[in-house]
């Protein structure tokens, strides 16, 4: 069944999928389900990259908190399995993976931002792992994502305190590459390195791609 959130595009110079529930993208079971479809597909086809990129006012907000109140401790488990699941397949995807980052992210929106490749925003837009601060922990596997996009000290404060950052900053610290004024440049430069990448090799780039990010590995 066609999940009428997101919207998957094949283009000349790559795929890509739009997160827009009308809202704030908030991420629940079928969401997970439905982009690891795409994902799947995606990858048995010839695009050679993907930019996955929000709506016009939010990239996503994360997980849909209001929802997890009304799950048992199984169904808990099972959630944040395919939460895991689904950022680490972002992570370690074959393919170049393009982050356009239309507006706020936060929390799994802000994981997912940074389990893509490259990363290109809107200007002034705000990301946060605000986990502390609504009494959640923080699990292994997404601090080493982020610590691995987001460079010291200032991941370090990030997480532990959930301090908001703006795409301003994060480009400032070299993590967003390109800052756009527009959601019409912002498109644009999310092409523009997906045209980049033109000429390089999905086998050695997916080889090379597994021993550089051998880091979480360890956590399964």
């Amino acid at each position: 069944m066609t999940d009428s959130r997101f919207e998957l595009e094949y283009l000349d110079l790559g795929a890509r999928i739009t997160m827009d529930d009308g809202h704030v993208n908030a991420m629940d079971n079928n969401w997970f389900e439905s982009i690891q479809g795409l994902l799947a597909e995606v990858e048995a086809s010839d695009a050679p990259c993907l930019i996955i990129r929000g709506n016009s006012r939010v990239f996503s907000g994360g997980l849909n908190i209001k929802w997890l109140p009304t799950m048992d401790r199984n169904e808990l488990v099972g959630f944040f399995q395919l939460f895991s699941g689904t950022m680490k397949r972002i992570y370690y995807y074959p393919k170049p993976t393009i982050a356009q980052i239309t507006g706020h992210g936060i929390a799994g929106g802000f994981i997912l931002a940074c389990a893509c490749d490259r990363q290109v925003a809107i200007k002034e837009a705000r990301l946060a792992m605000n986990e502390v601060r609504v009494n959640m922990t923080i699990p292994q596997w997404a601090i080493d994502i982020i610590s691995d996009t987001v460079p010291k000290p200032y991941s370090k404060r990030l997480l532990k305190f959930g301090d908001p950052v703006t795409t301003n900053q994060l480009h400032e610290w070299g993590v967003v590459e390109t800052l756009s004024g527009s959601q019409d440049e912002l498109s644009q430069a999310a092409l523009d390195i997906a045209k980049s990448l033109e000429g390089i090799s999905a086998q050695h780039f997916s080889g090379t791609k597994k021993n550089v990010e051998r880091l979480i590995r360890r956590d399964g």
